[in-house]
């Protein structure tokens, strides 16, 4: 927890990559640096997933005002899509998670969460709240307001229904925490209480038609000449790191951008019209004095002292240059001085304890940002650095800082540490301490050992099966988006008098396969991770087909090692080899094992295999590591059990099926398919133009193919024949792109224009069915697709997760025919929908369109989705 507050005090906010972005280096640094001190107001925006905030907002605040901003994000986004791999649930959180952080990299805004978890589109703000537990959830925000002590909240819009009623439900909670964080009879465990000045609605997702006169609408397409970007341009470049959600990439117009907000609460009431959502707010210096109303008695000195303060800081920012940064380092010490000596004063001074601790709260992030600003204006630079990324514990290692001064005049370094938690230990073998003159470079190198019982490095939080809320892993700091980085590089150093400290986590740096460098955070690893695959198997009720299970266990240690690795299985079950002897040639060395599981004559459940690896001491190792690494964020990792998961199934696969495959944007359906043991066959953009696609008894499209393949799109015609010669193409869901133009814009009634890729006429669109025990209708029961090779009934719809079917098909068309309908139990989406598995004859083949959310199903064992998807490939081919 130490090194946690001393990076979130001293450092930039650390993000996917941890080095500054450009924007935070040099002169441009120093002059955005040089914006945040004395600007005491905070904001704090308040919303329900990742991608709900307005980024050209938080750019504004952040970098153009210099306001410090903070974005409470309810859940972690696991219950939404991914465009660009196959990450779900707690996987997906940690991947959106990161995002974040490579968001704020650019807009400079602090993040923090809540417990609650993303259980997917929801149209009952009442559902939402029930399934995060409403006292729970408001607990969340009450709790990030009083410790982030925001004088202005934003919030979603609380009556708009666009995009899912979690925003609305997160709007409701923000705007009831604006009034419960200030009780201290409520949630008393959550800290000291504290009332913020306004909160507002909008910004993104609509606004409400009521209260038009308190509408303020803020531009955000305002050219900032640091940034060399509008507000709202930056923000889109931040956006863009938001990959997973497929947001837009395109750069707003110059100008381009504003957002409205409304006065939803105020505390004294506003009673005049604003122009601004921080009018009100003094955002100087002298603003400090707001939270003392006996100031006059207790600290006469107060107002007095923040003018000088600010006259200082006046001084400073009138010396700024930017071909000569230097210029501001004198200014800067004295505004350093100044916030120092009125803190001292404040301690002893007669003032109530609260409005002590709230003006001394904010003194200490002025002190914070001027030394931000003195950094850079000395041209100092630090590097933290270890020389290998992944420590197992007991491993020796070594940490090398390297601080370089840049700019005009001497610095003494008066101490150079580590901060990491109790256990590690740190020898300093290389590096004294000394002046480092301008051009000079200071090399510190440590010796570290990690602690034997070092645990490894994971998110302090899991979803927890049945409930929508998020369990904790270990005791952590909970609302912040990791736990403490591993080891922090702490250099304290005199700028003349002027004391100050630099916080910098240390990183391993190394090349990303695609070009560049990357950065990560050190992360612990167990000595030996082991991994099984698949990690869901399914088994027909009385089988007794072998079925194969890989183990792969990867040695992190430095040594070579030897072990046995085995599987325990259900008894009955039959296991070849019984285990396996491997040995390692040191670190990061991969071996791999297949074994044979025939299953014993199990009926309809569920069981589980484990793999274990004993190493040469005995101990076991039975648990592995998912990376979740991409190019935009920094390489995290969860720590997975190695247990195939089995589900055995009443279901029966046609004899002689075989299915061609187009991938998608990341789903495992093509594994699920491989599970029924049905051979499956990739097929490439060669294969779509050119090879004999009638060997194949079905195609299936993945997820999204027709968005995410454009070598698909081009080669339909080719797929369409097929189906006219006997084929059958399964279409699993896309989005409106789908379509032969783009969707209608928000608020517009006008029908999709039909898709090129459909068979007759017919358009994707953006309705679903949200509940996942919507009683299905089947509307020709004796479709072959519900009757072979499996009849399918009440029981194949029980045990599904998240939602039915999205993005259903309207058929327009009397030669297709829908087979199943659904109807939510929500009046926000009132009707029977249908469009969720749609068949159409096709010459002699069959084009199906499925919108059910198999791609969730499937990966998550539900044993009908497996039984419907057997009868969807398992169409035999016309010949």
């Amino acid at each position: 927890m130490a090194a946690l507050a001393l990076v979130g005090a001293l450092a930039a906010p650390a993000g996917a990559q941890l080095d500054p972005v450009p924007q935070d280096r040099g002169a441009t640094g120093l002059g955005l640096a040089l914006r945040r001190i004395g600007v005491t107001p905070r904001v704090l925006y308040v919303t329900a997933h990742p991608d709900d905030e307005h980024n050209g907002i938080l750019v504004r605040l952040s970098r153009g005002l210099g306001v410090r901003t903070g974005l409470l994000t309810l859940t972690r986004g696991d219950g939404g899509q991914n465009a660009i791999g196959p990450e779900l649930f707690d996987a997906l959180a940690v991947l959106r998670t990161e995002e974040l952080a490579a968001i704020h990299r650019y807009d400079g805004a602090e993040q923090y969460f809540g417990m609650s978890s993303d259980f997917g589109y929801s149209f009952s703000v009442e559902e939402t709240l029930a399934r995060w537990g409403r006292e729970r959830a408001l607990g969340d925000v009450v709790r990030t307001v009083r410790a982030f002590r925001p004088d202005v909240i934003l919030t979603l819009p609380v009556d708009a229904v666009s995009g899912g009623l979690h925003h609305q439900a997160a709007a409701r909670l923000a705007r009831e925490a604006f009034r419960v964080a200030a009780d201290p009879a409520r949630y008393p465990e959550l800290g000291p209480s504290w009332q913020a000045a306004k909160i507002y609605q909008g910004g993104v997702g609509g606004g409400a038609a009521a209260n038009a006169e308190s509408r303020v609408t803020v531009r955000t397409g305002v050219y900032d000449p640091l940034l060399g970007l509008t507000w709202q341009q930056f923000g889109s470049v931040s956006r863009g790191m938001h990959r997973s959600q497929a947001t837009g990439q395109r750069m707003a117009a110059a100008g381009e951008g504003e957002a409205s907000f409304i006065l939803l609460d105020s505390a004294p009431p506003v009673s005049a019209p604003e122009a601004d959502i921080l009018d009100g707010l003094d955002l100087t210096f002298a603003g400090l004095a707001r939270y003392a109303p006996d100031a006059a008695t207790a600290a006469p000195f107060l107002r007095g002292d923040l003018e000088r303060l600010q006259a200082d800081l006046d001084a400073a920012r009138a010396s700024f240059d930017a071909l000569a940064p230097g210029k501001t380092i004198v200014p800067l010490r004295a505004v350093l001085a100044g916030v120092r000596a009125l803190s001292a004063k404040l301690a002893g001074s007669g003032l109530d304890p609260a409005a002590r601790r709230d003006i001394t709260g904010r003194l200490e992030d002025e002190d914070a940002d001027i030394q931000s600003a003195l950094w850079l204006a000395h041209g100092l630079a630090m590097d933290v650095t270890v020389d290998d990324g992944v420590i197992v514990p007991g491993q020796s290692f070594t940490v090398t800082i390297r601080v370089v001064n840049q700019g005009p005049e001497m610095v003494n370094v008066d101490g150079v540490s580590l901060l990491a938690a109790p256990g590690w230990s740190f020898g300093n073998t290389e590096g004294r301490l000394r002046e480092l003159a301008p051009g000079e470079i200071g090399l510190y190198r440590f010796t570290a050992h990690s602690p034997a019982d070092a645990r490894p490095s994971q998110p302090y939080w899991r979803r927890k099966p049945g409930v929508d809320r998020l369990d904790l892993v270990d005791q952590a700091p909970v609302g912040l988006p990791w736990p403490a980085p591993e080891i922090v590089g702490v250099l304290r150093y005199r700028s003349a008098a002027a004391v100050a400290t630099r916080g910098q986590p240390a990183e391993w740096r190394y090349e990303w396969p695609g070009g560049g460098e990357k950065q990560m955070g050190v992360a612990v690893g167990s000595l030996f991770s082991v991994r099984v695959q698949p990690e869901i198997t399914v088994v027909a009720t009385g089988s007794r087909a072998p079925r194969e299970v890989r183990v792969t266990v990867r040695s992190q240690g430095k040594a070579a090692a030897a072990g046995r690795v085995r599987l325990e299985a259900p008894p009955g079950w039959a296991v070849d080899p019984r285990e396996a002897a491997i040995r390692f040639r040191g670190e990061d060395d991969e071996v791999p094992v297949r074994f044979a599981v025939t299953p014993g004559r199990a009926a309809a459940g569920e069981a589980a295999i484990r793999a274990v690896f004993v190493d040469e001491s005995g101990h076991e190792w039975s648990a592995g590591d998912q990376v979740v690494a991409y190019a935009h964020i920094q390489e995290r990792r969860l720590v997975r059990p190695a247990v195939v998961r089995v589900v055995v199934v009443d279901v029966a696969v046609a004899p002689g099926t075989s299915v061609g495959y187009v991938d998608g944007a990341g789903d495992e359906v093509d594994a699920a398919i491989r599970q029924l043991g049905v051979p499956l066959t990739y097929l490439t953009g060669d294969d779509l133009a050119f090879s004999d696609l009638t060997r194949f008894s079905t195609i299936v499209t993945g997820v999204r193919a027709y968005e995410a393949r454009p070598d698909l799109r081009a080669f339909h015609h080719r797929l369409m024949s097929y189906v006219e010669a006997g084929g059958n193409l399964v279409v699993q869901y896309n989005r409106p792109e789908f379509n032969q133009a783009p969707p209608a814009p928000a608020g517009t009634t006008a029908p999709p224009a039909d898709s090129p890729f459909a068979p007759y006429p017919a358009s994707v669109t953006s309705e679903r069915v949200s509940d996942e025990n919507a009683p299905p209708r089947f509307l020709h029961p004796d479709a072959a697709l519900l009757q072979t090779p499996n009849r399918i009934g009440a029981a194949d719809w029980q045990g599904w997760v998240q939602e039915r079917g999205l993005n259903l098909l309207a058929a327009r068309d009397g030669r297709y025919q829908d087979i199943v309908a659904f109807t939510d139990p929500f009046p926000l989406n009132a009707g029977e929908k249908t469009g969720a598995l749609v068949d159409a004859r096709v010459g002699q083949g069959h084009w199906t369109y499925v919108g059910l959310g198999l791609f969730r199903e499937l990966p998550a064992g539900v044993p009908g989705a497996y039984r419907m998807l057997a009868n969807l490939v398992g169409r035999p081919r016309a010949r």
